[in-house]
């Protein structure tokens, strides 16, 4: 076990447990058909409950890049079992009593052995 996953590995779990939102990680199918007929791509997606802190995001964390919608998500890793989000990925959190949906557009994890928590950038849908 690495040095981080002993000094800091508990400590997203805590302070999202404390502070974060229930949220829906929405994981893309693993394996998608295309059907030529009709023009659509289906697959079996898996959903699971996060705790996720949603910020401001500075474009300069961005590559300068970001839209003024855009958001930073960070969520812990215990929820996902060691599963890296990645792009084609999505994230439905609730906002004004609304439920919202957004596409991750990207991902920078932390980790030791094993990935400790996720920052995600998060483009509104």
């Amino acid at each position: 076990m690495a040095l981080i996953d002993d000094v800091f590995g508990g400590v997203p779990a805590s302070l999202l447990n404390d502070w974060g939102y229930d949220m829906t990680y929405v994981k893309a199918a693993t394996t998608e058909t295309y059907n030529a007929t009709t023009g659509t791509i289906s697959g079996t997606e898996t959903s699971v409950t996060v705790k996720g802190l949603i910020s401001k995001l500075d474009p300069k964390e961005f590559r300068g890049e970001a839209q003024t919608t855009d958001m930073k998500v960070i969520i812990g890793n215990a929820e996902l079992n060691d599963y890296y989000p990645n792009v084609r990925d999505r994230l439905r959190y609730t906002e004004a009593g609304q439920t919202r949906e957004g596409r991750i557009i990207d991902v920078e994890s932390f980790r030791g052995d094993s990935a400790i928590l996720h920052n995600l950038i998060v483009r509104p849908q």
